[in-house]
């Protein structure tokens, strides 16, 4: 015969266990605390966005002549030519001999990320670093030496900045309610389905009603514990 469990009875199971619960929730909810705020290094990232026009450098008549689709496609394009440019050994070398960095060249590398903002002319530049201001520091240090790189390689001066980098407030990085709240439902999900896998592996007969349930024999008397019941 199928057995089947009621609602009722998944309550009591989940009461009968209800410190078990409490405690394993509690232990999961400190361990997140202490590696949200303790164990995760803080990282700090700053932006630094570029305007990349194809046209800049012509003449009023001839800007007039290419404002169209295709001049808008140009500009775009090179953003992403640019943004190759941005992480270029020649740039990113530069950059740590200017600001004297103790870091490689692949390490300033996976510090730095350059990106077309959508389907737009402009170009992002991140850091991320330990320190806030650092990062920057190297964001907008990077951004100056592209544009003189471009200018150089290219003899064109078509990138102007928008936004220079300013430090960070906040670790990106570091989102402590979001991870306590996360520890929090995990360790009240292990503590429910221990309790059940703690219940469903005791086979012992307790009560009457385990007597009806496991041997299917109806209960005709009780045996009163008189040793129990002395002591009460």
């Amino acid at each position: 015969m199928e057995e089947t469990i009621e609602l009722r009875e998944l309550f009591e199971i989940i009461l009968k266990r209800k410190w078990l619960i409490i405690i394993i929730t509690i232990i999961a909810l400190i361990i997140g605390s202490v590696y949200s705020i303790y164990m995760v290094t803080p990282m700090y990232k700053s932006d630094t966005t570029l305007m990349v026009n194809g046209s800049k450098g012509l003449s009023a008549s001839d800007i007039a002549a290419s404002f169209d689709l295709g001049s808008i496609n140009l500009s775009q394009k090179l953003v992403v030519t640019y943004g190759e440019i941005v992480k270029s050994r020649i740039v990113m070398e530069q950059v740590i001999e200017r600001l004297e960095l103790d870091l490689t060249y692949a390490e300033l590398m996976r510090k730095t990320t350059s990106q077309q903002v959508g389907s737009t002319e402009i170009l992002r530049i991140s850091v991320e670093d330990q320190n806030p201001e650092q990062a920057a520091l190297i964001a907008n240090t990077i951004s100056d030496v592209f544009i003189k790189e471009v200018m150089r390689i290219l003899k064109v001066n078509n990138v102007e900045t928008i936004d220079v980098a300013i430090p960070a407030m906040n670790p990106f990085n570091i989102k402590t309610t979001l991870n306590i709240a996360i520890a929090t439902v995990l360790g009240l999900m292990l503590s429910v389905f221990l309790s059940f896998l703690m219940e469903y592996m005791d086979q012992t007969i307790k009560t009457e009603k385990d007597v009806e349930k496991h041997l299917g024999l109806p209960v005709v008397g009780v045996i009163p514990d008189f040793a129990q019941a002395a002591k009460l």
